[in-house]
This record gives structure tokens, sequence and C-alpha cells, in this order.
């Protein structure tokens, strides 16, 4: 992946001071001569706009995004922000008039930036204040007073905090009152920029010391480059964190999320002022101090599926090779490929305005389909369906080409959903949503059904849905922000059912033909053989997993897929590691949804895997087979469970049988179901007591009037026994009732022989 940069000379009569996108294809330009004028790659032209009153010299320009426009959906809502030289600042609703002026700060306003939810905006200057502005232009508080010069700040995803520069330090200041700012010195001359990724919450800074570092959002170091040849000038992030821009004298440098070099454009420009990427995040504009504007475009973007290989070799040009039998097709576009994704036999390419889909058996002929939105963020792809992400919507199409379904939910913005928050199957579609991020929104395709949302106590950053050939089977995967992660029951009838699986892990992906769940905890591989145990027996779960030490390619991984028995990672340095796991996992699935279980228990002798048993414990008292649920219990050391099934099988009362078989599967409330069902309360009651469930214990004898005496004597024997005092308010109701222990003795004895 690098940048394939073109400069303009058509604007070398006067020097390109700030830019910024307002749409695919069209850049605004503040220009030198005090106007402001536009630039569109469509026609190659520029067309001035407007001057700049009281001859205005344009230092810092932003655009309000699209999303926010259209979530603030008040009239008059200024758009463009322009800061200037002589202390004002600008606000604009249209690219040809300046709507509002403002007298702003003392000198020249060095930073001019809307906030990442359009509400406010922020203005710094050399005379080290720092203001916070209302959306149209009213004054709400000083941050900064008499400081340092500001050259540069940014506020951080959810407009709660700001980070800015004065002179070699950084610091970190939150909008909330009594909260201690951080301040840290960063470099060792002067910061030229910083810029806060809304994505991943790190901030990279860039100074005259030749350096460009990155922290994360409480003020520690995460990395620092090697020595530039010149001092860093501007640098911005991609609006998904994957990817970083840097530039000084005449280069442009494309870095990975981790700081590490992707590639160096070298270009003849002199210093670049100033760094923007487009929406799409597959170009970045440059201010260039000889006067010039260039465009950068992100080629050698690559997408691949077993043996077949895509890569991206310009802007209308992709090449898709068969690296098995050494052929390759050149795929020839009428516009610029914005973006592509292949999987499932199949290549999804998008432009401007066209999908084109192929099958990748026949590159030759693609379906075509006429996007209404042209402002394509994502695709998604499964094995029916694949989804197009657009500004203001998601359509769900057929690989014919036929819209299914277009899920919507409240406060949607798209270019907001990052690809760790989306994720679909064959019969579902999961969201994060873009406001709240401690909810997940969750639809079924196909018809279209909006399911209850999931709401999580912490915000969650990685969301998965199992892939699986049964709609059934509704599962999804979450981690959240204290790297907890989650196993949920999507529409369980009891509400949504969420269980913990481990803490500590920061990525992961489902296995689709055996509905294994891999996960990174640090550097290791934690591959659970069927998580969905947990649901029953959070023993087995542990159990029934392998674990592979990765420390030997470093110590930061993602996972990127999990395919037959290989889990797919990338590191630092975008290297991609293949891992094994064990190659009898889809046999002994198969065999277990078969029903064989005695080519099971063969498996796991020739293996001597102690987490295949584990796998086939599981199974086996699932689907009540005895024998072999005896066996391996005794394999993995579980005596007592092994011991317990021996019990069951001497019970000739069927019904006992299957509480007890209920009970072994960690089904508690099944177990006692099954027994009142048929009309056994007192074993109900003595199941419970012999919990010690003894709010239960008492609501059952309450509700049936039978064996109460029974529930306070086995209470008060209880409570002698561990020397306790009773502080149970339902059961202090009862302190003083007098009870015949011989009495009782004698109606168990009763009971059990009825």
């Amino acid at each position: 992946m690098r940048f394939k940069s073109t400069i303009l000379k058509e604007l070398v009569d006067q020097c390109v001071v700030c830019i910024g996108w307002t749409g695919y294809d069209e850049i605004v330009i503040g220009r030198s001569d005090f106007t402001l004028s536009k630039w569109s790659q469509a026609t190659k032209e520029i067309i001035k706009l407007c001057d700049l009153p009281d001859q205005s010299y344009p230092v810092d320009l932003h655009m309000l995004p699209n999303a926010q426009r259209a979530t603030n959906k008040i009239a008059g809502t200024e758009q463009i922000l322009i800061t200037s030289s002589n202390g004002k600042l600008h606000l604009m609703s249209k690219t040809t008039k300046v709507d509002k002026t403002i007298d702003a700060h003392e000198g020249n306003v060095t930073v001019g930036k809307w906030s990442p939810d359009g509400s406010t905006l922020l203005t710094a200057g050399e005379d080290g204040c720092m203001k916070i502005w209302s959306r149209i232009g009213m004054l709400r508080t000083k941050l900064v007073v008499n400081g340092e010069p500001i050259m540069s700040a940014d506020w951080n995803s959810d407009s709660s905090k700001i980070v800015y520069t004065q002179h070699d330090a950084l610091c970190i200041k939150s909008l909330k009152a009594n909260v201690k700012p951080i301040r840290i010195r960063a470099h060792g001359d002067l910061i030229h920029k910083v810029s806060w990724c809304k994505a991943n919450e790190l901030i990279v800074s860039g100074g005259e010391d030749c350096y460009y570092k990155i922290w994360d959002e409480y003020g520690n170091s995460v990395f620092t480059s090697e020595k530039c040849t010149h001092p860093v000038t501007s640098l911005s992030w991609k609006s998904d964190g994957n990817l970083l821009a840097v530039s000084f004298y005449s280069t442009i440098i494309l870095c990975n999320q981790y700081g590490t070099v992707l590639s160096i454009d070298y270009v003849d420009c002199g210093s670049i002022c100033n760094l923007c990427w487009s929406p799409d995040g597959t170009q970045v504009a440059a201010a260039c101090a000889n006067g010039r504007l260039m465009v950068s475009t992100l080629i050698e973007r690559s997408v691949s599926q077993h043996d077949f290989h895509g890569t991206i070799i310009s802007r209308k040009t992709m090449v898709v090779k068969d690296l098995l039998n050494e052929t390759k097709e050149n795929l020839d576009f009428p516009e610029r490929i914005v973006h592509a994704a292949m999987k499932h036999n199949h290549l999804i390419v998008t432009t401007r305005t066209q999908c084109f889909v192929y099958q990748i058996s026949n590159l030759n002929t693609p379906q075509i389909i006429n996007l209404k939105d042209v402002h394509v963020f994502m695709i998604v792809l499964t094995k029916k369906f694949f989804a197009i992400f657009s500004t203001s919507n998601v359509n769900i199409y057929t690989f014919d080409c036929k819209l299914v379904s277009s899920p919507k939910w409240p406060s949607m913005q798209c270019d907001a959903i990052q690809k760790s928050h989306v994720s679909m199957s064959d019969h579902m579609l999961a969201v994060r949503d873009q406001l709240n991020d401690k909810s997940i929104h969750v639809f079924e395709i196909v018809p279209l059904n909006a399911l209850p949302g999931i709401k999580h106590g912490f915000p969650v950053t990685d969301v998965q849905l199992m892939t699986t050939k049964s709609p059934d089977k509704r599962y999804l995967a979450l981690i959240d922000s204290s790297m907890n992660i989650f196993i949920v029951h999507v529409g369980h009838k009891d509400g949504v059912g969420t269980y913990k699986l481990g803490s500590m892990f920061h990525s992961m992906c489902w296995n689709d033909q055996t509905e294994s769940l891999a996960a990174l905890q640090y550097t290791n591989l934690i591959v659970w053989y069927d998580p969905l145990l947990l649901l029953n027996d959070q023993i087995l779960v542990r159990k029934s997993l392998e674990k592979s030490d990765l420390s030997f390619y470093g110590n930061k991984l993602n996972i990127e897929s999990y395919n037959e028995n290989l889990v797919g990672l990338t590191n630092t340095d975008g290297v991609k590691i293949y891992v094994q796991v064990s190659p009898y996992l889809e046999a002994m699935k198969n065999y277990i949804g078969a029903g064989k279980w005695m080519e099971c228990r063969n498996v796991c002798r020739s293996v001597k895997n102690e987490a295949m048993w584990a796998l086939l414990a599981g199974a086996a008292v699932s689907a009540k087979q005895l024998d072999t649920a005896e066996e391996c219990f005794l394999a993995i050391g579980q005596i007592e469970r092994a011991m317990f099934i021996q019990h069951i099988k001497t019970m000739s009362d069927r019904t006992v049988q299957e509480s007890l078989l209920a009970m072994l599967s960690g089904k508690i409330s099944d177990a006692e179901s099954i027994l009142l069902r048929n009309g056994y309360t007192l074993k109900a009651i003595m199941f419970n007591i012999q919990i010690h469930n003894w709010t239960r214990v008492l609501e059952l004898a309450v509700k049936h009037k039978k064996y109460l005496n029974l529930v306070i004597y086995e209470r008060r024997k209880y409570l002698e026994f561990y020397k306790k005092q009773e502080t149970n308010e339902k059961f202090l109701k009862y302190s003083n009732v007098e009870i015949d222990n011989e009495e009782i003795l004698k109606e168990i004895e009763n009971e059990e022989h009825m």
C-alpha cells in the first residue's frame, strides 16, 4: 500500500495555505490572495468562490462532516470554519458567502476545529488562548488563557477532551470541571502538528526535532519514529484509524496505526503545510509551500481469498491473480476505485457511482448496481448477501444484485461506523450505535425485522456475530472497553442472556465451519472449541480451549480471519501470520452433529487431547449419552461428575433421571421445572435446599401450601451447622414456629417411599 501523488501546477501563482474536502472529488482551498477557491477532480478546474473580508489571510480551514450536518438539522448551521492571521474567525454556510466574521483572538488564529458532534468549535492562537464557541459563533468559555502560543489542537472522539501544543509540550485538557490537565514534554523542540484519532483514541504529534510520536489518551508513549531528514510539518489520521499520513520537506509517508512506515513518496513540492484525508479515505490532499495543491491517491490496496489476490495498481485499474494457476486478469473501471472486498468466491468493487459484482470464477461479466448514494464507506460480505454502507442508508443485496432489505436505526451515521463495530451473518446484522457506544442494534435480514437491542454495561469495541447455517442459533460475541469478552444469546426467551467468557482480550473471530471462536489475549491465541458450552458449564469451557504463545511475532497482533483450521493474523509491520489449530476439530463437530458417538470417542482416544474430551463431554451430556459422557469426564479428571453419572444410571424413575441430567448440564431452572411439572414438589424443595437456594425453597412451600415445617426445620439445621443468626426477613416471620423434629423425619421418609 502506498501513495501516488499528483501536483497541480495551475496553482503556482498563489500560495495554497489551507484545504478541506467539500465532497468526494472537490477541495476547498484557502489562498494567499485572500480568496476561497474550489478545485474539482472531475473537471480539473479551479473556481473562485469568494473573497475573504478585511484582507483576511487564511490560516486554518475545517469542514463540518456531512453526518454532523445531517444530525444537527438546524437551518443556517455553518459548515465551513476559516481562521485568519488578523485574529478573525469566519463562519460560512455556503462556499460563496461569508455569513459571520468574529474577532476571536489577538494576532494569528492558528487553529479552528469543529467538534466531532458538530455542536461546538474551538479556536486557538498565538496569543496563548484557546476558546470554545457555539456553532453559531457565541463564546462559551476560555479554556486556556495567556499561555504560550498554541500551534495545533484537536478534539477527542466524544468532544470531552482537547489536545493542544505549547512549544515542546503536549497538553490534554478535559472540558469537565475539576479535572486536572495532563502536560507532557513530548518533543525536543517546537511541536508543529497534533492529531487525535477518533477511532482508536491515539494521538500523533510531529515537530521541529524531526520525529513523529504516538501517544495514548492519557499521555503515555506508544511509538517514537526514527529521526526524519527534516522537521515534521503536518500529519493526519485516516477516519478508521488504520492509516496515518505524515509529511515533511518534499516527502509524504504512509504509516499503519502503530506508526510503522508502509511507504515513502518523494515529491518536488517543498514543505507540506497541511494534510487532509478525503471522506472515503482513499485520497489525501496537501497544501504545499511552493504554492501548489497536491493530491495523493492510495494505491496497491489489496484483497485476497484462498488462491486469489486482487491489487489496485492505479486509480481505475485492479489486477486479480490466480496464484495456483499463475494467471492474472486486469479489471478497468470508468471511475476511481473507492472500495473493494473479496470473500465467499465473490469480488465487490465500488466506484463513485457504481458497484461491480464479480464471481471469482468469471471476471469478464460483472453485474452492476447504480448507486443512489455515492458516498460508500464500507462493504460487508457473507455467503448469501453483501451490504453496502453509505452516508444515510445500509442496503443489503444478494449476489444477483437484488435488494433484500435496508435496515435503519435512530441516529444513523454510517460514516462513523468502524469495521469492528459491525458484523453480518446469513441471517442477522449487528451494528454498534454511533452515539451510544454501549448499545448494539440487531436486525433479521430476511424478512427485515428489528430484534431487541443489546445494552451493555461498558462501551463496546468489537462485535462478531456467530456464522452458522442454523437461523435458530443467534449468538453474538463482543469485547468491551475493559477488554472483557462476552457471549450474548440474542432474543433469549428470558431476555438477552449475557455470559462472560474471559478477560484482557482485544481481537476475535468466529469460524464459519466449526462455530469455534478465536481471540487474542496479549500475545496468546485462545481458541474455544465450543464457547456455547458456557451457557451450561463454565468448567468445560475452560477445559475445551487451545492456547498458543505467539510472543515470537510481537506484542501487537490482530486477528484478520479464521477459516478451516487456520487463524490469520497481522503484526505491527503488516506481515500476515497463519497459525494452525487442531485439524481434528471439524471432524469431531461433524461426528457430533451426525450422532456418531463411538467415532467421537475413537478420535479423542487417538488425539489424547483434553480439550477434545471436554468438547465431547458437553455434547454428550446435552444429547443424554451417559456412557460417552462418563468416559469423557474420567479422561479430563472430573471424577465426581463421572460418579454422578453412575448415580443417574441407577435411577429407575425417568423424571428424576431427566432432572439430574439437567442439573449435570448446569440447567438448574430446568431441573426444578421437570420435577414440579411431574408433581415431585418435595424433591424440588429438597433439590433447592441442597444448593442452598433458600428464598426459592420458601416460595415453593408457601405456594404449594405443603412442607413449610420441613423448610423451617432444614433452615434451622443449616444455621446451626454454620453457627449463623437468621437475617433473612422472609424466614424471620416464622422464627416462633415450633417444629417436631421426629415428625419431620417421618414425613420425609413417607414421601420418599411413595
